[in-house]
């Protein structure tokens, strides 16, 4: 008996030791113990959802129902001296209040003195490039706007309503040749002009708002489009007088 618990004892004492994990990990691969920090666990990002842009409507701007241009008036007369030159000279009236607004005077009558100086440079440089002063067709006048302003100056045939308004639109001054006795403006002396040009400066719905040099009342003169349209008329230096067969507009601009 002595001798097996003695043989024990030699066994336990010379047993040899285990062998020490350095990194206080278990056999187990996967599991880890002690006060490791596990490694935070990995988020997968949900998919970024955009939202589309709201569809922006593409809206025509409405245009407007009326426009007024302030472009400054004058009688063809402005002293009132309705002698021969003064009662033809609607041609360089109109040509004057075009300039006058598209080199920004802002007057609202321009000066009688002014107006009577121009108009005499005006008939002057008629005669020397037309020979003649007293009646201009409207391509005679646009060449006269040109040359002697430096503006441009255009005729076109034909027109309608809504071309006048584009043209204002656009800041630009439109001037129509008519047969002056068939407008019926009450402010003439009688039977009035058989030829005549006057400004266009705005509009409302059907109406046209005018210069008309044929009378110191004539600004802000208000006609109807049917009526200006019909009194269409341009003058014809082969017969000496209108053809009314000619629908045109003298447009202005710088």
């Amino acid at each position: 008996m002595a001798i097996i618990v003695l043989a024990v004892v030699f066994y336990y004492y010379n047993k040899p030791p285990r062998a020490v994990n350095n990194n206080n990990q278990t056999n187990n691969p996967v599991a880890a113990t002690g006060n490791e920090t596990p490694a935070p666990a990995v988020k997968t990002p949900a998919p970024e959802v955009t939202t589309p842009a709201p569809e922006t409507a593409t809206t025509t701007p409405k245009k407007a129902t009326s426009l007024n241009l302030p472009i400054p008036f004058t009688s063809q007369a402005p002293t009132a001296n309705w002698d021969e030159l003064h009662n033809e000279a609607c041609e360089e009236a109109s040509a004057i209040m075009a300039n006058a607004y598209l080199t920004d005077d802002r007057d609202k009558v321009i000066p009688a003195v002014r107006v009577e100086k121009e108009i005499s440079a005006l008939t002057d440089w008629q005669v020397k490039n037309f020979g003649y002063n007293l009646n201009t067709t409207a391509e005679e006048t646009a060449k006269m706007i040109e040359g002697y302003y430096g503006l441009k100056a255009k005729v076109v045939s034909d027109y309608t309503l809504q071309d006048i308004k584009d043209q204002l639109d656009l800041d630009h001054v439109v001037i129509l040749p008519v047969n002056g006795r068939l407008i019926g403006n009450p402010n003439y002396k009688q039977p009035g002009p058989i030829y005549h040009m006057l400004v266009i400066r705005g509009y409302t719905v059907g109406n046209l708002i005018t210069n008309d040099s044929g009378t110191r009342k004539g600004q802000n003169y208000i006609y109807t489009y049917k009526t200006l349209s019909a009194s269409a008329a341009d003058w014809d230096h082969a017969t000496d007088t209108i053809d009314q067969s000619k629908k045109v507009m003298i447009i202005v601009s710088k």
